[in-house]
């Protein structure tokens, strides 16, 4: 085992993460598709996590989550050596990931006051429904429910202390 805990797990999950604020790639989204696709089964299994925490990945795996379905069904795409992500037995209410696009010279995002720029590299654009968005929102928003999870959940409700975006990409 290279990770024995669900903390561990995320911590792999935190680097990941900041890597691709470094610099967006298709090789490190897919190794943060790949860990936060299988986190959920790491908490499920670790008896030192919360309810409080256990029941925040409750509220992330559903059906209609889009942040879960694109992570769930791009995992199984790359599992299984697909091309496109199957969406045969997902429930009515799940959106379905029709494609993934990549292309070279993707500009990111600047946060102020830093100014720092964060995801520019590659431009990778996933279509689901009738949707087209860049995965680099999906990464930010799937990160902030680990996050929460690992970092906010442990703290008492009022010694808990929201980070700002910067904060929270590492800026």
């Amino acid at each position: 085992m290279l990770h024995r805990t669900a903390q561990e797990r995320y911590e792999k999950l935190k680097k990941v993460f900041t890597r691709l604020m470094d610099r967006f790639s298709r090789d490190d989204l897919d190794d943060f598709i790949q860990t936060a696709n299988s986190l959920p089964d790491w908490i499920k299994g670790d008896g030192t996590l919360s309810r409080e925490q256990k029941d925040a990945l409750e509220r992330f795996v559903v059906a209609p989550s889009l942040d879960w379905q694109i992570c769930h069904q791009l995992a199984n795409a790359q599992k299984h050596g697909k091309a496109k992500p199957r969406s045969k037995g997902l429930p009515a209410a799940a959106p379905v990931v029709k494609s993934v696009e990549r292309k070279p010279g993707g500009l990111g995002f600047v946060v102020p006051p830093s100014m720092r720029v964060f995801g520019a590299g590659d431009e990778i654009v996933i279509e689901y429904d009738d949707n087209r968005e860049h995965e680099l929102g999906f990464v930010v928003r799937t990160f902030k429910h680990f996050h929460y999870i690992f970092e906010m959940a442990p703290i008492q409700p009022s010694q808990r202390v929201i980070p700002t975006l910067t904060q929270l990409l590492g800026g």
